[in-house]
């Protein structure tokens, strides 16, 4: 655990100590409760000194960064530090207006599951809401699991690509397709769009076009002195909403997929739509509005003989293909 944890561990043990009237608390009586904590968190025994435990206490009076301002008073006659004001508790400290304008700014970013490793002025909030959380984190049992991995693939780009966004420049990509020939391309970035536990770039290739690129298969990005080419007709919100995942063909139009779902897995797909789309036309029939794509075909696929599409025919006779062509890797 980090020095800066400690800190937040101290803090947290100091504000319970002062709170506690009925007892006299000197820098060693501090220390021993703090190294007490830290050692049930870390398994490690940890000696603090003097000039650390008054330099916390210094810390917890005034501390911009992290909203500070606790009352602590020192009673010469007692040898002791206490609160004057016994109903303060650094856990009570407001965010700042500063706080707040970080907070709105981040919000976007933080509602998703980001791999970006700059998040800059959020460092002191998190401090803070680390210090709010920790007494509970520490002593209660797991509730939530997320299933978002530690790292996404390509998430080493996510900064640079998100600062070519936001100031619309322009940058030189290497990229290795998963099939093909690595090439180099000169590209206006656009959006960054993550699905299925992967990190996807829709950018325009100043040779071809918009094209939809995966940061794992980015080898490298610099700067270039071309200039940003602005998005004409890309609305994020128009390109997505007639599709599932990243993939629109070029001239593909939307389509009414017909589809019918046997037995239990009826219930789930009522309470786990596929899309916005999704209605239920009779008893296990449902239908979307969509462009078919490849995601869409994984999706239909994923619940195997529990769903059986009734149209349009072509897609219908697609899927009987690849259903096909797997049994054969079972039965050949």
């Amino acid at each position: 655990m980090s020095t800066n944890k400690h800190a937040l561990i101290r803090y947290r043990v100091i504000d319970k100590c002062l709170r506690q009237v009925d007892k006299a608390w000197n820098w060693k009586t501090l220390a021993e409760a703090c190294s007490t904590e830290i050692e049930k968190v870390t398994n490690k025994t940890t000696t603090l000194s003097e000039r650390t435990i008054k330099g916390d206490l210094n810390n917890m009076r005034v501390n911009n960064a992290l909203g500070y301002y606790a009352p602590i008073e020192y009673d010469r006659a007692e040898k002791s530090y206490y609160y004057s004001d016994r109903s303060y508790s650094i856990t009570e400290a407001p965010l700042n207006r500063s706080d707040s304008n970080e907070l709105k700014n981040v919000i976007g970013l933080l509602r998703q599951f980001t791999g970006f490793q700059h998040l800059e002025g959020i460092e002191n909030i998190v401090q803070k809401l680390e210090l709010l959380a920790y007494e509970s984190t520490t002593k209660a049992k797991n509730i939530v699991h997320l299933a978002q991995p530690a790292i996404i693939p390509g998430q080493k780009w996510l900064d640079q690509l998100y600062d070519a966004v936001k100031e619309e420049k322009a940058l030189t990509m290497q990229y290795k397709p998963f099939d093909k020939e690595g090439f180099t391309s000169i590209i206006s970035p656009y959006l960054l769009k993550e699905f299925d536990n992967r990190w996807y770039l829709y950018a325009k290739n100043h040779d071809k076009g918009l094209r939809t690129y995966g940061l794992e298969r980015i080898t490298a990005l610099s700067t270039t002195l071309q200039e940003y080419q602005p998005a004409e007709n890309f609305q994020p919100e128009q390109y997505f909403k007639d599709i599932i995942g990243i993939t629109l063909e070029p001239n593909k139009k939307v389509q009414t997929i017909t589809f019918e779902v046997k037995g239990n897995t009826v219930n789930y797909i009522r309470t786990k739509h596929l899309h916005a789309t999704q209605k239920e036309v009779r008893d296990g029939v449902f239908e979307l509005e969509l462009i078919p794509n490849f995601e869409l075909e994984s999706v239909l696929l994923s619940y195997g003989e529990n769903i059986k599409i009734l149209s349009p025919k072509s897609l219908q006779t697609k899927l009987a293909k690849r259903l096909a062509k797997a049994s054969t890797l079972y039965t050949s």
